[in-house]
């Protein structure tokens, strides 16, 4: 028979089904990442205008996309995720989205790179609080079986969060062009990309009130906070596996930033794509295959785990990265922006499948008194490694690598290859004793 035993927390099925009240959280969470995305990467629409208006190297931008955003989005990354594993979570995400937004519309008011660097840094620290507080309370409002299409409905604002940088990104530059805004005080008189920053900064300000109605759950099996000795002996017990996918995290995520940063670049400056045509096609891409990755990777693990038990749903991940790796082999080769765009779809299905399942896999591993904090230590992993270093890294690998600023495609698949490879390598051990309790369940 097969095994569907579900993990030790579990509540009978009647206490701890989703309510309308569970599902209002997961839309308006939803909503709150959509916009913290939107807020942190709205800066690769806008690059040269920056670059030229401020006088900046495509380093220094590269520390604005990431290193300036994920130093301080990592640091805060931790303590967020223990203050959301012991007080109320709904709370420190308002506090978060407040602070987020207020800096980005400070980025519209930058007079130069310090300035600049300092709201990115804002930023950061802003949306530290989400995901671990919306993660932990978000397991807590749904049963074993179902957590994995919560968590993948609540990563979709991942998702579109990306899709609405870009394209909404690029609709609001031509509407700000085209000077639909020129008439409102102060903000008319800016340049485009200060009135973009300034526009993007509003919708979680108004989100404040939606979040206000979501009622903080009770923490199933909490005991209190957990010592910090017990959270680390925790991520190594089980041949490492949290630590495992929160390291596959950061690798991923060099990938990732590495492509979200300087596509809308490449398009424009290789392609002769507009803003709004590299936001566009780009928006298409990962929107499509997010969505499908975020559903179909959320639903399909939990049907591994009614089926084959809580072990097997790791599996999953082996066909995540392979995704991955054949995305980013094909950006070698693409001739237009439009293969460009399905070279990184195609790169996204794998990679936003495995955070989905990732993202489960470490809940369920972990007791409930740290798993704000196992989701802070993968963001924060995420921020240093991937954030950090993805954006960088490319100009650097096009400079010292490739010869030159020109060679941006090839530094860009460069990047992503060796971050699915190294993926690969960490995350074998789990998958394959994963593999090991499938193949059990077919004597």
């Amino acid at each position: 028979m097969p095994d569907t035993r579900t993990d030790h927390d579990s509540v009978s099925a009647g206490q701890h089904h989703s309510t309308m009240r569970g599902w209002y959280a997961v839309s308006i969470l939803l909503v709150a990442l959509l916009i913290s995305f939107t807020d942190r990467l709205i800066i690769n629409l806008v690059v040269d205008p920056i670059r030229s208006e401020l006088t900046l190297s495509d380093f220094q931008i590269s520390l604005l996309q990431g290193a300036g955003f994920a130093i301080v989005f990592a640091l805060a990354g931790l303590p967020s995720g223990r203050l959301a594993d012991s007080t109320n979570r709904r709370n420190l995400i308002i506090a978060g989205i407040t602070l987020w937004s207020s800096a980005t519309i400070a980025c519209g008011l930058a007079v130069d790179f310090r300035f600049f660097l300092a709201a990115r840094v804002a930023v950061g620290l802003g949306e530290a609080a989400l995901i671990p507080a919306a993660s932990s309370l978000i397991i807590d409002l749904f049963a074993a079986r179902q957590r994995g299409t919560a968590l993948g409905i609540f990563a979709l604002g991942a998702t579109f969060g990306t899709g609405a940088a870009l394209f909404f990104g690029g609709l609001m530059l031509a509407w700000i062009t085209a000077g639909l805004f020129e008439t409102i005080p102060l903000v008319g008189t800016l340049s485009p990309w200060r009135q973009l920053f300034l526009l993007a900064g509003l919708p979680g300000i108004l989100l404040v009130p939606f979040l206000l109605l979501i009622k903080e759950p009770l923490r199933r099996r909490s005991s209190g906070l957990l010592p910090l000795s017990g959270v680390a002996a925790r991520l190594i017990a089980d041949n490492g596996t949290v630590l495992r996918v929160c390291m596959v995290k950061g690798a991923l995520g060099m990938g990732d930033y590495a492509l979200i940063a300087w596509l809308p670049t490449l398009l424009q400056r290789a392609y002769g794509m507009s803003p709004l045509e590299a936001g566009s096609l780009l928006a298409l891409s990962i929107t499509t295959s997010g969505v499908i990755a975020s559903l179909a990777g959320g639903t399909l693990s939990d049907s591994f785990v009614r089926r084959w038990g809580v072990q097997t749903r790791v599996v999953l991940l082996l066909g995540c990265y392979t995704l991955t790796t054949i995305g980013a082999c094909v950006i070698f080769f693409v001739e237009t922006g439009e293969h460009a765009a399905i070279a990184f779809a195609i790169w996204a299905l794998g990679s936003i499948g495995g955070y989905v399942i990732g993202h489960v896999v470490m809940q369920e591993s972990v007791p409930n008194e740290m798993r704000a904090t196992t989701i802070a230590l993968s963001l924060a992993v995420t921020a240093l490694i991937g954030i950090g270093l993805g954006p960088t890294l490319v100009p650097l690998v096009a400079e010292h690598i490739y010869g030159g600023e020109g060679a941006l495609q090839s530094a860009m698949a460069t990047v992503s290859l060796v971050a699915a490879l190294v993926a690969f390598a960490i995350v074998w051990p789990p998958v394959r004793k994963g593999i090991v309790a499938l193949r059990a369940q077919f004597p």
